[in-house]
This record gives C-alpha cells, sequence and structure tokens, in this order.
C-alpha cells in the first residue's frame, strides 16, 4: 500500500468514525443504522463493513474518538520527577476540555438514555471510554510509584481520587444548565487540584 493510498483510508476511515458519531447523537444507538451511516459519510455500505465489521466495532471507534488524548507522556517510562507535575496537567487540562464539550455531552447524555433500555451498550460505553481511561492514570500513577517520583499508597485509590475532583463540578454544571465555564475557571480550577494531590503524594526530601 503506497502512502497515498494509506492516507486516503485513513481518511476515509475518519469520515465514517465523524458520520457515525452524528448518527448516533441524532437518532440514538439502536436506531443509528449502518445505511444511514454510510449516506452521512458518503461511501457504501458495505465500506463500512470492510473497515469495521458491525455496528458494535464502529460504537467503540466513536467512543475512542471521543476518549483519544495525547498520552505518550503519560505512556512514557522517561518521565522524571520534575515533569510529573507537568504531566498531570496536561491530562487535567485534557479531562476538563472533554468534560466540557458539547459533543462529548451529548454522547454522554445519550448513553445515559439508552443504558437504561440497554445495559449491554451501557457496559461497552462504560468499559471502551471512562474505564480505559481511568487505567490509563493508574498506569501512570503506578509507574511513577516504582519510580520514587510520588509517594502514592494506592494508585487505584489515587486515581479515582483525582478524577472524581475532576468530575464533580463542570460537568454537571454543563449537562444541567447548558453554560460552560470559562477556560479561566476551568485551568484555574486544574491547578488547585494538582496543587492538593501533590501536597498528598509528592515525595519530600
Amino acid at each position: 500500500m503506497t502512502p497515498s493510498t494509506s492516507s486516503s483510508c485513513l481518511n476515509k476511515r475518519q469520515k465514517i468514525i465523524q458520520a457515525a458519531s452524528e448518527a448516533f447523537l441524532q437518532n440514538g444507538y439502536q436506531n443509528a443504522s449502518m445505511e444511514n451511516i454510510a449516506a452521512l459519510a458518503g461511501v457504501a455500505k458495505q465500506t463500512l463493513y470492510n473497515h469495521f465489521g458491525n455496528k458494535d466495532a464502529l460504537f467503540v471507534a466513536v467512543v475512542d474518538r471521543m476518549c483519544a488524548c495525547e498520552d505518550e507522556q503519560m505512556r512514557s517510562t522517561a518521565i522524571s520527577s520534575k515533569n510529573v507535575e507537568e504531566v498531570l496537567q496536561q491530562y487535567a487540562v485534557r479531562k476538563l476540555a472533554d468534560l466540557t464539550s458539547i459533543e462529548n455531552t451529548s454522547m454522554f447524555r445519550m448513553m445515559i438514555a439508552e443504558a437504561i433500555r440497554f445495559p449491554d451498550l451501557g457496559e461497552m460505553f462504560f468499559r471502551e471510554g471512562l474505564e480505559k481511561d481511568r487505567q490509563l492514570l493508574v498506569d501512570f500513577l503506578t509507574r511513577q510509584k516504582q519510580a520514587g517520583h510520588l509517594n502514592i499508597d494506592d494508585p487505584e485509590m489515587a486515581a479515582l481520587f483525582f478524577q472524581g475532583a475532576l468530575n464533580a463540578y463542570f460537568r454537571p454544571k454543563f449537562i444541567m444548565t447548558g453554560r460552560a465555564s470559562s477556560k479561566e475557571e476551568i485551568q484555574k480550577y486544574g491547578d488547585y487540584c494538582i496543587e492538593k494531590f501533590l501536597m498528598l503524594y509528592r515525595v519530600t526530601p
């Protein structure tokens, strides 16, 4: 496969994922048909099956894109004690931006409604989105504990603690009122969470 062909396939895949996201948000998961998604993407239905196999796999791709983050640093084994705070800041900024994203919040609302009627779909959304994101943070904190950069007794609990702080206010406010907080408010709160988190877990001389 030539570079141009590879790029074309990648662009087509991303176009399909975007069309699927729109279809799921407009119609809900159960009512979004592969025919409708193909029409929105401007491709043949068989092309969808060639790329994703079935609607479940396409939904997972949508969730993966929604929850995607620049996580190279969080997965890196070359983090020093000096830039642990920087990595946590990047994570917090991305997380808080996701929590007040129109698309992500709309998908979250849709999944709450769908999960009541279709528990398996709710389980898939949780596993492929929220749980993967939590595990990314757990793994990062575990590595920093092992490297002696953070004094964490329980990375699982510490990750829940940190994520819980980030989730506590801005998403409920956005869902209930439709009003997003300013970037300055979000940045100030993210910095505060990290400051208090590191007060608990930073290794002291």
